[in-house]
């Protein structure tokens, strides 16, 4: 029987709602062996972001509060008694909780072996197949070594100081579970991509803003989505989302796809671009904006609307500048020197580009047979890279795989 106190109660259609908090051992340790047969529920999906619920717990940081629905309550003084009930949302949060859990159980029966390790790495795959059937994944097990969690006398004692919020729904109907189930998963809508990357590098944007031109401005997603903004920008104008995405290519000297993988890795550190990024100074990001700034006014002066059009576009920034940090790499030139030699020959570098051609070879890719945007990227990558590097430009047939040189 788990005991909640109850901080607030809901009546609403013959049904009651309280508002709980619940020790999280002593929920962990309550939740039923058969807590994922809740017919209304989904099944367990994969989430990344739930995939670091590890490091919250760690941390006794805040968990946004589980749901829960029961008819076997009853109520002693300010307390909440629970004999059995249901999930009805917060089962993605209860399986993580669960599998934190398990795998701390395996780590303790490993214990020794766990002291006299090189690297995690080799302990989940000589143990892989038991790890597995909890649930674990490398990452988990590497997360849970590093906090020594194979040192506890008890699994739970890793759930120690931390407390959880729940509704308990007492009285509902079926139906009333449905609908409660359909509403709650209605603001289940991923979050967008674009918003994820500004909101990591927030204080990058406060840099930038200290540091810009003036005519230099950014948008963030929440005030125009980035599709819209490219369609539509003025001379000046930068979505943030991409010159964060511009910077990250420069660091890594390649070409990089902003999707949920690639937020994921950068939430959890494993990017050493990111690093380089919140790392550069104030006098290399005045640089940089003034290059783009730079950049951008001839591409205008060459090419009108059509260079706006162009510039605004995440793909071709990527491209840019992914070039950039590639022949940094291969000339051991500093970005620093390596920008402020390239600032020259903006004009020779927009004339040679010719991209109203772009746009036309753009235009004739078969969008049902490739990645349109990966192939935009290596395009303009290529391109850049052969115009710096001293080799001859050819023609955008070719950098989109069209006819030879």
């Amino acid at each position: 029987m788990m005991k909640l106190k109850i901080l607030d109660t809901k009546n609403e259609n013959g049904a009651t709602c309280y508002l709980c908090k619940v020790d999280l051992k002593e929920y962990i340790s309550s939740v039923p062996a058969n807590y994922k047969d809740f017919g209304v529920q989904r099944g367990i999906v994969s989430n990344k972001y739930l995939d670091h619920l590890v490091d919250t717990i760690h941390g006794k940081k805040h968990i946004p509060a589980i749901v829960l629905v029961s008819n076997e309550t009853a109520i002693r003084g300010e307390d909440l008694y629970i004999e059995e009930f249901k999930i009805l949302d917060g089962l993605q949060r209860t399986h993580r909780l669960k599998v934190i859990h398990e795998t701390i159980t395996k780590l303790l029966e490993k214990k020794d072996f766990i002291e006299n390790l090189t690297s995690s790495s080799s302990f989940f795959r000589k143990h892989s197949s038991s790890l597995k059937a909890v649930g674990a994944n490398r990452q988990l097990v590497k997360a849970l070594i590093e906090f020594e969690a194979h040192r506890l006398c008890s699994p739970l004692d890793f759930f120690d100081d931390n407390n959880l919020w729940l509704e308990v729904w007492d009285g509902l109907t079926e139906e009333q579970q449905i609908q409660k189930m359909l509403l709650l998963n209605a603001g289940h809508k991923s979050v967008n991509i674009k918003h994820q990357l500004e909101l990591l590098f927030l204080g990058t944007l406060l840099k930038l803003e200290e540091i810009s031109p003036q005519g230099v401005r950014y948008l963030r997603e929440k005030e125009v989505s980035a599709i819209q903004y490219s369609k539509s920008r003025s001379l000046g104008s930068y979505h943030f989302s991409h010159i964060i995405s511009a910077l990250i290519a420069l660091s890594a000297g390649k070409i990089v796809n902003t999707n949920s993988d690639f937020i994921s890795q950068l939430q959890s550190g494993s990017l050493p671009e990111v690093d380089l990024i919140e790392g550069f100074d104030f006098q290399f990001l005045k640089l940089f904006v003034q290059f783009i700034y730079n950049f951008d006014r001839y591409l205008y002066e060459e090419y009108e609307d059509v260079g706006l059009k162009w510039f605004g576009r995440e793909v071709v920034l990527i491209g840019i500048f992914g070039a950039i940090g590639a022949l940094s790499n291969d000339t051991d030139k500093s970005l620093v020197e390596l920008i402020t030699d390239i600032d020259l020959k903006i004009p020779s570098l927009v004339k040679t580009l010719r991209i109203t051609d772009f746009e036309i070879e753009r235009n004739r890719v078969e969008l049902n047979k490739v990645n349109v945007g990966v192939i935009n990227k290596k395009a303009v990558y290529n391109a850049v890279y052969d115009f710096l590097s001293g080799q001859e430009f050819s023609s955008w047939s070719f950098y989109f795989g069209g006819s030879p040189r």
